[in-house]
């Protein structure tokens, strides 16, 4: 009877493992999906655009950064914060570009964006081994 006690509690915490990977690949991929669309939206709005100092780059640079510092806090229990810091040095170099108006630069760190992005949701996915 206690075997089965056993075998019973090892299904349950094997099960609440797998959900806590789950949940895991959740969050980091819909956060890095979210910093790839928005910095989307801001190409879209930038081949529009003569200048940086324009609100609604300017607009869309705040609220990258300010969802990407929300996701950041979250997705640092669960990975390396050095993993993904190079994110957040792209989005102070956004900021940075748009104060001295570089345009050139400013796409630059964009295409770094969408590279980070796009190549942490290759790697970055459910591990047991975070879990541990």
């Amino acid at each position: 009877m206690t075997k089965i006690f056993h075998y019973i509690n090892f299904g349950i915490l094997f099960l609440f493992l797998i959900g806590i990977c789950i949940l895991e690949e959740y969050i980091v991929s819909d956060s890095l999906k979210q910093v790839q669309a928005q910095a989307y939206e801001i190409e879209q709005v930038l081949h529009e655009r003569e200048t940086l100092r324009d609100q609604e780059i300017i607009n869309l640079v705040d609220n990258i950064e300010y969802s990407w510092s929300k996701n950041e806090s979250n997705m640092c229990y669960m990975v390396n914060h050095k993993s993904i810091q190079e994110i957040g040095v792209e989005i102070a170099r956004l900021k940075a570009c748009i104060v001295i108006d570089n345009i050139d630069d400013f796409r630059i760190a964009l295409e770094h964006l969408n590279f980070y992005s796009q190549s942490y949701l290759h790697f970055m996915g459910a591990s047991i081994h975070n879990v541990l």
